[in-house]
């Protein structure tokens, strides 16, 4: 088990410089922290901790937000207060704190199909609508824009899919396959059923054909559809995207996320040869501030460095317990 002095070194730098985050969101701001905060503090038995938590989620609710993106806007917001509720961190009503915001957020996406742009770009607030069914049950609104959102993400990917074969085919694939991962990773994370048999097929003929690389992710999260649904015939192409990808990854290129990432992955999955420990810094060495700043130097440019989308705030969550979600 971790030791407790590493987990409040991990708390003590994020707590040295948490009154620079301006951002009230999830993954780059107050939201984020808190949440990260509320699970030390309960590791740590730590009240002081937990009264700054506090302090930052109701800063993170106060703070006028615009923004009901999962990524630093509302739904992010949400979706930590949701999960801090749903696991016994925060005795709260979410209707009587969030309900203004709730409102605000669905009606923003009740035409979300009429904004193609927008809605590659809000994949993530499925989420959020997947957590609030618990609470929202009599709100059909909800499964009708997770609906959409899926449908439209598979009419992009099924026409993208289709162009691969194309030498002309000038979009990044590796931004469309990105695009995918989140796809496989949503079903998982929902349970939507209806999702497109189809396009799951299209992605296993190009693969087959040799138009796509092997990815971790993709085999993992095909491998956990597959059998949630008992879908066969796709056993080798999961097979060559799990062994391939653990027997590509490169740890010196990743970033702290990444790592974090794959290493959760590769501990579900019970992977050979390299574990998901292999992937992460000597937790232990923490302790000292060399290693520290090593650790800090591999948050990447997109993230803020004490942060829960790929900073300290997520490094310190998995430390904790490396089977806590993490989105």
């Amino acid at each position: 088990m971790i030791q407790e002095t590493v987990v409040l070194k991990l708390v003590d730098h994020i707590l040295r410089d948490v009154e620079s985050v301006n951002s009230p969101g999830l993954y780059d701001g107050k939201a984020g922290l808190s949440l990260s905060l509320f699970i030390a503090s309960e590791f740590l038995r730590n009240e002081t901790i937990e009264d700054k938590a506090y302090e930052l989620l109701k800063k993170s609710l106060v703070i006028k937000n615009f923004d009901t993106n999962f990524e630093n806007g509302l739904a992010g917001i949400g979706y930590a207060m949701l999960y801090l509720i749903e696991n016994d961190y925060l005795e709260a009503d979410f209707d009587e704190i969030f309900e203004e915001q709730y409102e605000t957020l669905i009606k923003s996406f009740e035409n979300i199909e009429k904004d193609p742009l927008r809605l590659i770009n809000s994949l993530q607030v499925i989420y959020f609508l997947s957590k609030a069914r618990s609470i929202k049950k009599e709100d059909v609104r909800i499964e009708k824009i997770i609906k959409k959102i899926f449908e439209g993400l598979e009419l992009f990917l099924t026409i993208q899919f289709q162009d691969f074969v194309d030498i002309r085919y000038i979009n990044l694939k590796a931004d469309v396959l990105n695009i995918y991962h989140t796809y496989l990773k949503l079903i998982d994370y929902s349970g939507y059923a209806r999702f497109s048999h189809a396009l799951l097929e299209d992605y296993v003929a190009l693969y087959r054909k040799g138009k796509i690389v092997s990815s971790l992710e993709s085999g993992f999260y095909l491998k956990r559809i597959a059998e949630r649904y008992n879908i066969k015939g796709y056993e080798d192409v999961i097979n060559e995207n799990i062994n391939n990808g653990i027997n590509n990854i490169y740890v010196s290129t990743l970033s702290l996320k990444e790592k974090i990432d794959l290493a959760k992955i590769i501990d579900a999955i019970g992977g050979k040869g390299i574990k998901g420990k292999d992937l992460l810094p000597d937790i232990e060495g923490l302790q000292k501030e060399k290693a520290m700043r090593a650790l800090l130097k591999t948050v990447d440019g997109r993230s803020f460095p004490f942060g829960y989308r790929g900073g300290l705030g997520r490094f310190l969550i998995y430390c904790i317990n490396k089977n806590t979600e993490l989105l």
